[in-house]
């Protein structure tokens, strides 16, 4: 009797446990070993472990990995398992020291209550990479600018991004020329750069190399010196003038030296040669002139203009820079002026002929004497008259007679001829306000295709900036002011 009745106890409590659900923790298991990724690993680096767990319930379930190395912990984050289904669950870790460490590991349900599984593996951590910075040379190009050859040297270890910042640094400001990404590879790497023309006041040129995501043991940086504006150009005469004592209309030519004995190239520019009144004799286009360097130019003036003894004023024009050099030519028709003027003087005939034309002067004198004496005899004006002849007298001009010393009175609007008392020459006498309105001057116009440009009124040539015209220039010699324009 107690055996049947003992059967169906045993029966439903079997039938219970079938329908009681099972613990979690029970229905999870590992699915394969601690994953460690990212390797190799520096101090500094983060380290990603990761484990596979699946849910062998019939529950969702919800589970996060922790990590503890060196009593240091780090936790993951909680992730939801559908009944039947394998998720992975991570947890990163940034490693404080180097050394090999054993690293413990655990899986646990979301209220970090029940342990479903855990285990223990190994890690290698480190040293930290260092990266190195260095400015191997800088080159320099008039139109283009500075290149910079650098490098950059990552230690053993992992692959790393950086990216590569340059600047132009002057007293006032820090300029970025270049910033560039790079995935470096351990050992040396090599770059040219081009970075352009420094801004005026650059004195140095600083290469800094950033991580991304990675901490080097060290700051990578470099610098160099560099010079921002040409200096130290000189213009040398090596021969000539030749020929040395030049007649005018003659060719001349000179051998120049132009040295550049600073640390960077000039550009292409010109060279001019003007004289004592200011003429332009000569042009030449001239090449760049590298550093610490120098060139020979001839120089040819094909037409040799003056007479005398002369400051011939030799120019090398680049830009804004200008370098003069002076040499005294004595023309060769110094001399010839000279010798003519050494002649004999025929004193006698000299002497006879200033008699003669003081007899004829005193001759015309007395003749325009008597006229005046007649004229006064036969006017019979009233008084009335007079006075009206006073009153236009006063209103009268005074003009000079053009071949002899003698100042006539002639009415102020008068034109027409004129016939001189004392020489009996006769000429034109124009009215005041015709001179007038010819001597107003016409606007003068002048033009040219680089910096030097001519006075359309002389033989003067000045310097009016190509770039600033149309501008209203003034010529030193001759005063004349004028609208320089560009061709």
């Amino acid at each position: 009797m107690r055996t049947k009745r003992a059967l169906p106890i045993i029966v439903l409590t079997v039938l219970l446990i079938s329908i009681i659900p099972t613990n979690s923790a029970d229905s999870v298991s590992q699915s394969g070993d601690l994953i460690l990724r990212n390797g190799p690993w520096h101090v500094g680096d983060e380290i990603e472990f990761s484990i596979l767990v699946h849910n062998g319930g019939s529950e969702p379930i919800s589970n996060f990995l922790q990590i503890e190395i060196n009593g240091d912990y780090s936790n993951g984050s909680i992730v939801s398992i559908d009944s039947g289904n394998s998720m992975e669950l991570k947890s990163n870790f940034i490693a404080q020291n180097s050394g090999t460490f054993i690293v413990n590991w655990t899986v646990y349900n979301e209220n970090g209550t029940s342990e479903s599984f855990s285990g223990t593996s190994e890690v290698l951590i480190s040293d930290q990479q260092s990266l190195f910075a260095e400015i191997y040379s800088l080159s320099y190009d008039y139109d283009d600018g500075y290149s910079i050859n650098w490098g950059a040297n990552l230690t053993e270890g992992n692959s790393r991004l950086v990216v590569s910042k340059i600047y132009f640094v002057t007293n006032e400001e820090v300029i970025i020329a270049s910033e560039l990404e790079i995935h470096l590879e351990p050992g040396l790497r090599t770059t040219n750069t081009m970075i352009g023309i420094a801004p005026k006041g650059t004195y140095k040129v600083e290469l800094i190399l950033q991580p991304l995501d990675w901490n080097p043991s060290n700051f990578a940086t470099d610098e160099q010196n560099v010079e921002s504006e040409i200096a130290n150009l000189f213009l040398q005469i090596v021969s000539g003038p030749s020929p040395e004592n030049p007649t005018i209309d003659d060719t001349v030519t000179i051998l120049l030296e132009l040295q550049n004995n600073g640390p960077l190239d000039t550009g292409s520019g010109k060279l001019i040669a003007v004289d004592g009144q200011k003429r332009l004799l000569a042009e030449k286009d001239v090449p760049a002139v590298n550093a610490n360097s120098d060139k020979q130019i001839e120089l040819k003036i094909n037409e040799w203009m003056s007479t005398s003894t002369t400051t011939l004023e030799l120019i090398w024009i680049m830009d804004e820079y200008i370098t003069k050099t002076n040499v005294e030519v004595i023309s060769s028709n110094v001399e010839l002026i000279s010798n003519e003027s050494d002649f004999s003087i025929n004193w006698t005939g000299l002497i006879v002929g200033s008699v003669i034309a003081l007899l004829i002067i005193f001759s015309v004198r007395i003749v325009s004497v008597k006229n005046q004496t007649e004229n006064l005899e036969t006017r019979t004006f009233s008084n009335k008259n007079k006075k009206r002849e006073e009153k236009s007298e006063t209103e009268k001009r005074t003009i000079e007679c053009p071949s002899c010393p003698k100042q006539l009175q002639v009415p102020l609007g008068y034109s027409g001829q004129v016939k001189c008392p004392s020489c009996l020459t006769q000429f034109s006498a124009n009215d005041e306000s015709e001179k007038e309105i010819e001597e107003i001057e016409e606007e003068l116009f002048s033009s040219s295709d680089d910096d030097i440009i001519g006075c359309p009124k002389c033989d003067q040539v000045l310097r009016v900036p190509y770039e600033k015209r149309p501008a209203k220039a003034r010529c030193p010699a001759c005063k004349c002011i004028f609208n320089a324009i560009a061709d």
